[in-house]
């Protein structure tokens, strides 16, 4: 009965800590993007991780050694010392402590977490769609009623589960900050939850996931389905249906998406005009204090900043980097990948790289599935669109393969 006690805590305690990472990876609001609530964060998980009598591995250790003495490189380089450091690696030990707390409980909590999440935003999507200026009204209640909450004025909403946002007034945002944000979230559940129940891929969950997808109308997300899912889906299945599969339901499922008109006009958009994002070097008349460069705007700068510093890279030392601000607006990068590769440099992508890959394997070892090298696949593509990489939620991933298989301590 003791012990029976015991793992009913263990799992409500677990249970806590994967909402509050999701929800500091989600970015939705004031809260959940300060600094303070990180900080919380990462004590709260590391009070319950010492009071499971937890040791911090010694690969973590030398981890953090590797860490620092990056951040000395980068401090001597640009002659002062910028206090961000600090705070990434916050997020980078507050994501090992919570992965090893919660390790294979993570991927059912997970999946069980954005399951609900995703069927929330179902409803108030179709909302959404039949009177915005009323949902507005709805989800903005609390930020229109305590002033620091509300810091990205009247375009955007967010109350914690569901987020309105101008720029995609058509799309699902969901919980997250926006609807690819939304996008990645499903994306992985999707997959997790194929892993979890022997690769159905028709079950509650996945339809709802599915139907959550599709209301984002996003690019990437959409892109990641078709050509990270739909692979590790079939290489997990018998090689008749597979085969049947591959040569007469995959192609009309390509066909389809990129026939869209929005996923045809985007991508080639993008992709053509990714040069001229440079352009907002003339920012004259422009009444915002950032813009966003794109994705092929954000990778041009980055890989500029790359070539410079190609083994480091520049750390969390961004007013040194290629156009951090012109005439006073300062141009946003949202390409994950390569925002992290000019970050680190290519040692911090092959470090990126690997330990997605081995946590993978790790994980495929676990729960006995094939084709575990498209699910880092999918995450890198995912971060070329978003800048996901250096939130916890993904920065656990990097961590997992330290985790031993180990029993639970009383």
């Amino acid at each position: 009965m003791v012990l029976l006690k015991f793992n009913i805590k263990r799992k409500t305690t677990n249970i806590l800590l994967v909402w509050i990472t999701i929800l500091i990876t989600a970015k939705g609001n004031a809260i959940t993007i300060s600094n303070i609530t990180l900080t919380i964060a990462m004590l709260l998980t590391m009070f319950i991780f010492f009071k499971r009598k937890e040791r911090i591995d010694k690969a973590f250790i030398v981890f953090t050694i590797f860490y620092f003495l990056i951040y000395s490189i980068h401090a001597l380089k640009f002659e002062y010392i910028d206090l961000r450091e600090f705070r990434e690696y916050i997020k980078f030990i507050y994501a090992y402590m919570f992965i090893k707390l919660v390790f294979k409980d993570f991927f059912k909590i997970y999946t069980n977490i954005i399951y609900k999440l995703a069927l929330i935003s179902l409803p108030l999507y179709t909302l959404q769609l039949i009177d915005y200026e009323f949902m507005k009204s709805f989800i903005g209640i609390i930020d229109h009623n305590i002033s620091f909450l509300d810091y990205r004025d009247s375009w955007y909403e967010n109350l914690f589960f569901f987020t309105l946002n101008d720029n995609g007034m058509y799309r699902n945002s969901g919980f997250a900050w926006e609807p690819k944000g939304f996008g990645t979230f499903l994306v992985l559940a999707f997959i997790f939850n194929l892993i979890l129940n022997r690769f159905k891929f028709f079950d509650k969950k996945n339809i709802v996931y599915l139907l959550a997808i599709a209301t984002t109308l996003s690019t990437a997300t959409y892109s990641v389905f078709l050509l990270g899912i739909i692979p590790f889906f079939l290489l997990n299945k018998k090689v008749s249906i597979k085969l049947f599969t591959s040569i007469i339901f995959l192609p009309l499922i390509f066909i389809a998406f990129t026939q869209l008109d929005f996923m045809q006009r985007k991508i080639v958009h993008e992709y053509e005009n990714g040069d001229s994002y440079l352009d907002y070097v003339d920012t004259r008349g422009y009444s915002g204090t950032s813009r966003s460069m794109g994705r092929f705007g954000s990778m041009i700068l980055d890989y500029q900043d790359l070539k410079k510093e190609p083994l480091l890279g520049y750390g969390l030392y961004s007013d040194k980097r290629t156009m951090f601000s012109v005439e006073g607006v300062k141009l946003v990068r949202v390409n994950g990948l390569s925002d992290f590769s000019a970050k680190f440099g290519l040692i911090g992508l092959l470090f990126l790289i690997i330990s997605l890959s081995k946590s993978f394997k790790k994980v495929s070892k676990q729960f006995r599935f094939k084709g575990y090298f498209l699910i880092p696949i999918s995450i890198i593509s995912m971060s070329f669109g978003s800048a996901i990489l250096l939130t916890p939620l993904y920065l656990s991933l990097l961590f997992y393969f330290l985790i031993k298989n180990k029993k639970i301590k009383k």
